[in-house]
């Protein structure tokens, strides 16, 4: 993974977390992953960031009522014309949720449903560039689409937020949206295991010294265990569910 100096339109720029009870899910995460919270943001509707050092890795904020989704991480990706980004959304049959919205001193947010039905978020920077820091243990080290229609997203991306795909050999496909020799995030086929429950989404990877053990520290502190550590080719991971409702995984991956 490339540091945060080296984001590139359409590679993830932020995430953060949208929760029905933002003091749980803040004493979590800081536990698990010795995170702290800078309520300095507070101001914009109960929204915090997670720091790690002193640098922002992520935010937190309250779930609307007008968001029918279970508590979840979204991801942003980064654009430099939210409002052009918007257009190229609806042209490769996505859904802008709403017009970019300016948050002061930070920089302008928009929303959408890709093609395939999945929320993504895209953040066009002003005072925060994104990330100070991923790629790293303790931060977010990957972010993967699960896609019910593998070909409608890589379409939609490529048209969208201008990537460029390498694809993966085996079964399930995979596609990973590649700069020069650095690779930003992925698209794996999950048309055989989404279902009528379960909807195409973002999922976010955090990385971890010890998977095991930090499966063992999260299931104490109230997650549960959606899979189990396994070993794969880029290395162990797990998937877990925080004790508000939201997935995510965790991984000791080479992030070179």
């Amino acid at each position: 993974m490339p540091g945060p100096e080296e984001l590139v339109p359409g590679a993830p720029a932020w995430i953060d977390l949208a929760t029905t009870d933002v003091d749980a899910a803040s004493a979590f995460y800081t536990s698990l992953f010795g995170w702290r919270i800078d309520d300095t943001a507070d101001e914009f509707g109960g929204y915090r960031l997670f720091t790690s050092e002193g640098r922002r890795v992520a935010g937190i904020g309250p779930r609307t009522d007008e968001d029918p989704a279970p508590p979840h991480w979204t991801v942003f990706l980064l654009t430099f014309n939210a409002a052009t980004t918007g257009e190229l959304v609806a042209e490769a049959g996505g859904t802008v949720l709403f017009e970019p919205m300016a948050i002061p001193e930070m920089g302008v947010m928009g929303m959408a449903v890709d093609a395939t039905g999945a929320e993504v978020g895209y953040w066009q920077p002003g005072g925060m560039e994104g990330f100070d820091a991923f790629g790293e243990p303790g931060t977010a080290v990957w972010f993967e689409l699960a896609a019910s229609d593998f070909d409608a997203a890589e379409r939609f991306y490529a048209h969208a937020f201008d990537w460029s795909v390498t694809l993966g050999d085996g079964e399930p496909r995979t596609a990973t949206f590649t700069r020069g020799e650095r690779s930003f995030a992925g698209i794996v086929d999950a048309s055989a295991t989404l279902g009528r429950d379960v909807s195409p989404s973002w999922r976010v990877a955090f990385g971890v010294s010890d998977v095991d053990e930090t499966v063992e520290r999260a299931v104490a502190a109230g997650a549960t265990v959606s899979m189990p550590p396994v070993d794969t080719p880029a290395g162990r991971s797990a998937g877990l569910v925080d004790p508000t409702g939201a997935s995510f995984l965790i991984a000791s991956l080479t992030t070179d």
